[in-house]
Formats: C-alpha cells, structure tokens, sequence
C-alpha cells in the first residue's frame, strides 16, 4: 500500500512539473501574430520608469499613431514588455510587405491619454526613426534603452 502512495505521489508531481513547464514557456513565449497584422514586441530596458509610450508608423505612407499606457494612471515600469500591431483591417490596400517606418515618443510622466497625443513638450522625448521592411503576419522585436538624462534609443533586433 505505501508503494501505491509514493508511486501516486510521484505521478503527481511528475504531472504538475509538467504543467509547469508549458505555462512558463507560454508565459515567456512571442504572441502569435495574425496573417492580417504586423506586430511589435517593445523590451523597455530604461533607466526609470515613464508615463506614455507614443508610437507613429508610416506604412508605405499611410500614417496612423496610438500608444501605451496603464489604465490604473500608474507609470510604465521600465522594464516591462509592450506589444502594438499594425492591422491590415483598418490599411486594406497596403502589400503584404511594406515601407515601415516607426517614431516613439517617451512621456516622463503620467498624462491621461488624448487621441492628438498633445502633452507639454517639457515631458516628451522623441526617439530616432527605426526604418524596416515589415511583412504582415510577422512579429518584430524592439529594444528601447537609456534614460531621461542620457537619452532614449530605440533598436530593431535582428530577425
């Protein structure tokens, strides 16, 4: 009977290590990328956290912007992960691969978030250009560094 026990004990655990290990590897996993979007995966790796992260895209000039923020009002913690997707839905002409060209704009503080993305211009860091050949149902990592002191700079990971 104590054989049964440990026996059981052990397939238990066994299974929960399992299951342990799919949940961390989706957890640390990229997002699935639709056909239909590009994405973009942003790795802050600042010097302190910050209010907004504006983003500008221009694909094959067709322009739009949108950005992030936490609905809680807090700042965006400087390590954190940020996605944004450009959807072909809403760029139905656009080939499946275009012209992307994308400009960030940090904002050190907290701002409630407005659609003209007008903030005073004291708290607001823009980023160089990243220029790439984009594909739709692709995923593309960034990597934003430095601070408000030293500046800010965007780099697209290699593929």
């Amino acid at each position: 009977m104590k054989k049964r026990k440990v026996l059981f004990i052990a397939g238990i655990a066994a299974l929960l290590l399992i299951v342990m290990g799919f949940v961390i590897g989706r957890i640390n996993s990229d997002p699935e990328v639709s056909k239909d979007e590009i994405g973009f995966k942003i790795q802050l790796d600042l010097g302190e956290d910050i209010g907004l992260f504006i983003i500008y895209s221009d694909a094959n000039g067709e322009t739009e912007s949108g950005g992030v923020s936490n609905a809680d009002k807090s700042l965006i913690k400087k390590d954190d992960v940020l996605f944004w997707y450009l959807e072909k839905e809403y760029h139905e002409d656009l080939p499946d691969t275009v012209d992307m060209k994308l400009q960030f704009n940090i904002v050190t503080e907290y701002f409630d978030p407005n659609y003209e993305n007008d903030y005073p211009e004291e708290y607001v860091i823009h980023l160089d250009e990243l220029s790439l050949k984009a594909t739709f149902g692709e995923l593309y990592k960034i990597r934003v560094t430095g601070d408000k002191t030293s500046g800010y700079k965007a780099i697209l990971d290699k593929q």
